[in-house]
Order: C-alpha cells, then sequence, then structure tokens
C-alpha cells in the first residue's frame, strides 16, 4: 500500500440513514385512566422545557400528552430564542417523510399500547409547525388540531388558550 493512500475505511452506511424509525417520544400521563390524547409538535426550538410544560399542562387536564423529538437524528437539539434564524433553518432542514413517520409513530403509540383511538386524538402545533398538526388530523381523521404561538417566544406564549380550544373539538 502507497503512502499516499488517504480515503478513510469507516463504516459503509456513514452519514446514510439505514433504518426509517420514528422519533423518540416526550411522554407525560394524566392521574386518572385517559380517555383522550394530544400529540404536541414543538416549534423550530425543539422540545424544550416550555414544550415539556405544555405536555404536564395537558397531563393535569386529563389527557395522556406525547411530543416526538423531530431533532432526534440530530441528538435532540434544543435553540435558544435568539438563535430564532438557526432555529427556522434547523427545522426546514426536516424531511416530510420522516416528520410523516414521527407524527405516525406517535400515533401508533397512542392506538397500540395505549388503546386511544385516533377519533379521541388531537393534535397541538406549536409555531412553525402548526400546519403540521392541520394536516396530521386531516390525514390521520384526528379529533382536532390546533396551531398556538412559539412557547420558547419573548415575552413566553402561554398555551392554554390552545388547549382549550383543542379539547372543544375533542370527544
Amino acid at each position: 500500500m502507497s503512502a499516499d493512500h488517504h480515503h478513510a475505511h469507516g463504516p459503509a452506511n456513514r452519514g446514510r440513514r439505514v433504518l426509517r424509525t420514528a422519533a423518540p417520544l416526550f411522554v407525560r400521563f394524566p392521574s386518572t385512566r385517559p380517555r383522550t390524547a394530544v400529540v404536541v409538535l414543538h416549534d423550530a426550538y425543539g422540545l424544550t422545557e416550555p414544550i415539556e410544560d405544555c405536555c404536564r399542562a395537558l397531563a393535569g387536564r386529563g389527557h395522556v400528552a406525547v411530543a416526538p423529538y423531530l431533532y432526534y437524528e440530530t441528538g435532540g437539539k434544543e435553540f435558544r430564542p435568539d438563535n430564532e434564524h438557526t432555529a427556522q433553518a434547523a427545522l426546514s432542514l426536516l424531511a416530510a417523510d420522516d416528520l410523516a413517520a414521527d407524527i405516525a409513530g406517535a400515533l401508533d403509540h397512542l392506538t397500540t399500547r395505549l388503546g386511544i383511538p385516533t377519533t379521541a386524538t388531537g393534535v397541538l402545533g406549536v409555531g412553525a409547525t402548526g400546519y403540521l398538526a392541520t394536516w396530521a388530523a386531516t390525514e390521520h381523521q384526528l379529533a382536532g388540531a390546533v396551531e398556538c404561538d412559539p412557547l420558547d417566544g419573548i415575552p413566553a406564549a402561554e398555551p392554554g388558550r390552545a388547549i382549550r380550544s383543542l379539547e372543544t373539538r375533542m370527544p
């Protein structure tokens, strides 16, 4: 072998997706037996503490709340509100097929493992994922979809109005 041999000998699949899997889920359960569920789609900032707080608020109102880590392939990144352009750029890099698989995975968890039908499930799209909530509700025949402002914005948005609006669509 010559000294001019410079290419790497890493795994053949380096940098390529081999398996299509749904994103891991942040899940919060209510204290009583749940009849309904809400899928929370985080905004461009990622699955941040305010998104987790929103899931806790939903669980406090009797819903199972699941939030897929849409940035799981890049380590579950979170962006600060002062990095809005970077966050928006990261969100724009997510493939539509991957987002659809992540939503389908969350719904599969709710229906298959928890027995909550899609007709008793809503979806809350936060900030830039509001359009995904509408798409998911139509595609999967969900009980309803609502959008709310980014929860990491300045000043911080309060998701209560969006949650109450979604509940009017739930069984």
